[in-house]
């Protein structure tokens, strides 16, 4: 009978050759993957709630943004695996934030901020089978925020911010078309899903 140790080495080597092999059998041919998904509590959102950008200086003085509105982020991604577990892409993101302009109270107009983000991706495939995957991923790249302000006059700014995401965990369910989600955090938001088209 072997000694403990070299039992756990030999367990070690089955279990590490099973993966190998487990990886192997469900490995893909390379995926073009394009996506249309919707997103919500973005970081643009969680940037207006949690820092003083509630407050906005304009010409008649510092206005509050007050009953503001998030409809939330569209988003449109196009991802390339090859026959690892790795994906990369890039995705453009559209997310508005609109509402009233107060001051002291007093409302005295309204605003609007549109966010147009662009931005590379990589992700990691846990699980990576014909019909379901498993993943992580980040992404890094710039948002502009153009916004328009309006009371007695109308004002607009342009505002180049970094823009990150980071995606905890996300799955796919489906082939040529799948149904995905994903929660993380970022410009795609909180929670993330729609639909992946594969060619």
């Amino acid at each position: 009978m072997l000694p403990r140790s070299s039992r756990l080495l030999v367990s070690f080597f089955i279990l590490g050759l099973l993966f190998f092999t487990c990886g192997q059998t469900y490995a893909q041919s390379p995926r073009n993957e394009f996506s249309v998904a919707y997103g919500t509590v973005t970081s643009s959102q969680i940037v207006d709630i949690l820092t003083n950008v509630l407050l906005i200086t304009i010409t008649i003085g510092k206005a509050a943004k007050v009953d503001n509105e998030y409809p939330g982020a569209l988003v449109l991604t196009y991802k390339h695996s090859g026959k690892s577990r790795l994906g990369f892409g890039f995705t453009m993101a559209v997310d508005r934030a609109r509402g009233n302009l107060a001051m002291n109270g007093v409302p005295v107009g309204t605003y609007t901020e549109n966010y147009y983000t662009g931005a590379l991706e990589a992700d990691f495939r846990y699980i990576n089978r014909k019909n379901f995957c498993l993943y992580s991923g980040v992404g890094v790249g710039l948002t502009l925020r153009k916004g328009k302000y309006t009371y007695s006059e109308t004002e607009q700014s342009l505002t180049l911010l970094p823009a990150f995401q980071v995606t905890a965990i996300g799955f796919r369910v489906g082939d040529r078309i799948a149904f995905f989600g994903e929660l993380g955090g970022g410009y795609k938001g909180v929670l993330h899903g729609g639909i992946r088209f594969t060619l």
